[in-house]
């Protein structure tokens, strides 16, 4: 007996694990700061794997979407975004499990960008003042800031360099509501620019024709983005000494490349699924996740009527029939060509139906 059990235990774990473990349609992932966890968003929610692959575990079962996850540098809290009250607001709970505490509560929708280097301010998209731009708002709450006041006022895809504390962006909308448009090629094109607030010095880093957006910044420095460049697909670039190199030549396009803060990989989505890039190595490989979906079952379901009917009636006229399948009443005309469900009192189960001589 307890043979047969262990082989039940293992057969049904097989049975969770193998329908689920070539995961499509998984979103805006990132790292922890040692690069061994990966979190991101699928049907919904907030999950956590091993950047080796492996079982993915459920972080949050909020009524709405969660997305745009992002891990502090110093590995102890999560933000991320949730529209279950209607519009995306930013969130933040304990890495390893806790209070979920809302920190944003305006009508527009605000999406988590990136950590600061403090661990203590988040950057976010918001439209609450024009299109787009960039505000920051503290761990602890308070009003969020809004990070230029007169210009750059298309700012989103913030992230802070650790040392100079520059702040790297986009400004094109080719780079925020056009991300996925491939091959845009004009005055409009996304490039990667910084600045910083104390020294006042503006700088942009890329030049081509195309669409360079997406920074992501490790502890020591290093630049990463996504261009379209290599055959008009996005692939894996970095800044090397103020030189754009390409590190992948995928021939379908990455998307929202992020490094961990130890700079030793980058998570990234292609073809609907998550890819990890080895720094050390130079290499991409495959994230591999098993799903533990829960078993539910729809409450309302569709039926066939056809076989099943248990009484029926004709109108006096000829014209009409009503009949009861399964407890339901319906009524369409004789030849069966239109039928509607008429409703009862759902607690209780139709068994006869007549008609009266008004044909009604």
């Amino acid at each position: 007996m307890k043979s047969f059990f262990n082989v039940f235990v293992l057969l049904f774990s097989v049975a969770i694990y193998s329908q689920n473990s070539n995961v499509h349609f998984t979103l805006r992932p990132t790292l922890t700061p040692d690069a061994q966890q990966v979190i991101f968003s699928f049907e919904g929610d907030l999950w956590s794997v091993s950047s080796s692959g492996g079982d993915a575990h459920r972080i949050t079962a909020m009524d709405g979407i969660e997305t745009n996850a992002s891990v502090s540098p110093n590995g102890k809290w999560l933000a991320f975004s949730s529209n279950q009250y209607g519009n995306y607001d930013v969130y933040v709970m304990p890495l390893n499990g806790g209070k979920i505490t809302q920190l944003t509560f305006h009508q527009a929708g605000d999406l988590v960008a990136s950590w600061n280097w403090d661990s203590k301010t988040i950057n976010f998209l918001s439209g609450r003042h024009n299109s787009m731009t960039n505000f920051t708002v503290n761990i602890n709450g308070g009003t969020p800031k809004r990070t230029f006041d007169h210009y750059f006022n298309t700012v989103h895809n913030v992230v802070q360099h650790p040392k100079t504390k520059d702040i790297y962006f986009n400004e094109s909308w080719e780079s925020s509501r056009f991300a996925h448009r491939k091959r845009y090629k004009g005055d409009y094109n996304p490039d990667i620019k910084s600045y910083n607030q104390k020294t006042k010095k503006f700088t942009k880093h890329t030049t081509y024709r195309g669409k360079d957006f997406g920074a992501t910044i490790d502890k020591a420095g290093n630049v990463y983005f996504q261009s379209d460049e290599y055959k008009d697909e996005y692939n894996l670039y970095v800044l090397q000494n103020g030189t754009k190199k390409r590190l992948t030549n995928f021939s379908t396009s990455i998307m929202w490349p992020q490094v961990s803060a130890n700079g030793k990989k980058i998570v990234f989505r292609k073809d609907y699924q998550l890819y990890v890039y080895d720094v050390d190595r130079k290499s991409s490989k495959k994230l591999k996740i098993n799903i533990n979906n829960n078993s539910t079952i729809q409450k309302e379901q569709s039926y066939s009527t056809k076989g099943k009917i248990s009484n029926f009636d004709i109108s006096p006229d000829g014209k009409k029939m009503a009949f009861i399948s399964r407890g339901k009443l319906f009524i369409s005309d004789v030849k069966g060509k239109f039928v509607r469900k008429i409703e009862t009192n759902s607690l209780e189960a139709v068994q006869e139906v007549k008609w009266l001589k008004n044909n009604k």
